[in-house]
């Protein structure tokens, strides 16, 4: 084929040609574009209708995928207790029963962490941070307190302690009976010490559970000298110690024709103590002269205000069983 054949050929297949696809020079990676030149197909020429190129962009319709976020969590404000008073914390819910920690001073705010069983109203564990930090059990009853308590779980009291029991004797009588029963019982049961007794001086003491109590002590006349119901003993001193020192009030009644001046008292081995001495003032017949002693024996005398004594006596009981004397 002579060189002016290849040239026609050439451009026949320029017309002729069906839709070609011209690359454009590469875009940036973010916005690829293409450009195609269409032709109708059948007769494989360029479509008439078709003025210029078409422009055609990839879609760039974003999808938007969103991560679980931070959920919202309501938050409960911390529940606390504000001294109204100054308290004893302890290890259990009540503050004799069990022992002292430390103490909660006045206007001093603990965090609540617990709170006791209904057994033990107003008692919560807490947390105190001022000072020496502890965690003990505190009465909330006369303390200011905040937050929801509802939201605070129950914790159960620990086992009460075992203390030992003193009983001492300061009278001038022999103690021969100790009685001891939990608060619901009905019946004393045994005397605590047989058939022994507490002399003056002396004292006595037994193991006991931390608890509430119904106590009878009596004296070697089965009287009592001691007496309590749903008492509290725990392990606080003024609590398991019992010092039988209380004085008893008494009276002599004066039944004499006359006037009576000195009462004098003294106990076995002891001085005398004048009660009432002509200084104070004559007890006049009819009268009563009220005074105050440890219960004892005791050896009494009793003057009249003139002329001799009426009365020197040795081992006269004053008592419980005995509130007083009439003379003659």
């Amino acid at each position: 084929m002579t060189k002016a054949g290849r040239w026609i050929l050439f451009l026949a297949a320029l017309v002729t040609g069906s839709a070609c696809i011209f690359p454009t020079p590469a875009a940036s990676a973010a916005s690829p574009q293409v450009i195609v030149v269409t032709g109708d197909g059948a007769t494989g020429s360029r479509d008439s209708a078709a003025s210029s190129p078409t422009l055609e962009t990839p879609g760039l319709t974003p999808t938007w995928t969103l991560g679980a976020g931070p959920s919202a969590t309501a938050t409960i404000a911390q529940a606390t207790l504000t001294a109204g008073q100054d308290l004893s914390c302890v290890t259990g819910p009540h503050w004799i029963l069990y022992e002292w920690v430390t103490k909660i001073e006045k206007g001093e705010t603990v965090i609540l962490l617990a709170k006791a069983t209904p057994e033990w109203e107003e008692y919560y564990y807490v947390l105190k941070s001022s000072g020496a930090p502890a965690s003990c059990w505190a009465f909330g009853g006369s303390s200011t307190k905040t937050g929801d308590l509802s939201t605070l779980p129950v914790k159960e009291a620990p086992p009460l302690p075992e203390i030992t029991y003193v009983i001492q004797n300061q009278t001038g009588l022999n103690v021969s009976d100790v009685f001891i029963r939990g608060k619901d019982e009905t019946a004393w049961g045994a005397d605590l010490i047989g058939a022994g007794i507490i002399a003056p001086g002396a004292s006595f003491s037994l193991t006991l559970t931390a608890g509430f109590y119904d106590v009878l002590i009596n004296d070697v006349y089965h009287s009592p000298l001691y007496a309590k119901d749903d008492w509290p003993i725990g392990p606080e001193s003024s609590y398991r110690n019992i010092i039988l020192n209380t004085e008893l009030e008494f009276y002599i009644q004066n039944n004499y024709a006359f006037d009576l001046c000195t009462f004098s008292f003294r106990r076995t081995g002891g001085s005398w103590q004048v009660m009432h001495s002509a200084a104070d003032g004559p007890i006049a017949s009819g009268t009563r002269f009220t005074f105050k002693l440890l219960p004892g024996i005791y050896d009494t005398q009793i003057n009249r205000c003139t002329g001799p004594m009426v009365l020197n006596a040795s081992g006269v009981y004053f008592g419980p069983a005995t509130p007083g004397y009439n003379l003659p």
